[in-house]
């Protein structure tokens, strides 16, 4: 299997699950997740997969190509259930979904003991992770105020 790049931040990304319950790629930079059709079926309870399915692929283009399949991704604001909204894109061909540094876990709240590998304890890497998912987070605010402006 080739490798995967992060369309977030560019690195490459780390491969998990197998041919049955669909692969998990995630990067160990910036937490980045992005899972396939058949690990969401697997992993996801169905009824948050649907209401994620259905806010992402009702979406806009996100303007990047997905990093399995190069089909075009879309994105579109999914509601969380806590009474928040994110971001989550998805691609059209191959029904994959990307999240953000931990935008998985309200729709999979056990996502730890699915995946324990994935987060350091190291406190460098926790300093890394919460620094980058708070200007992800800043970026994300910003091109959504300027995209309202127009």
């Amino acid at each position: 299997m080739t490798s995967t790049t992060c369309p977030c931040c560019n690195s490459e990304m780390g491969s998990f699950g197998d041919v049955a319950s669909g692969q998990m790629q995630y990067c160990s930079y910036c937490h980045g997740i992005l899972a396939s059709d058949r690990w969401l079926n697997t992993n996801m309870r169905q009824t948050n997969l649907r209401i994620v399915r259905n806010s992402v692929f009702d979406g806009n283009p996100a303007g990047y190509r997905c990093p399995t399949c190069e089909g075009e991704m879309v994105k579109g604001p999914v509601p969380t259930g806590e009474g928040t909204t994110l971001e989550v894109d998805g691609c059209l061909k191959c029904g994959s979904l990307w999240f953000d540094n931990r935008e998985i876990e309200p729709f999979i709240p056990n996502i730890q003991d699915i995946i324990p590998v994935i987060h350091r304890d190291d406190p460098v890497s926790k300093t890394i992770s919460s620094v980058w998912g708070a200007i992800v987070s800043i970026t994300n605010r910003l091109t959504d105020d300027s995209d309202q402006e127009e």
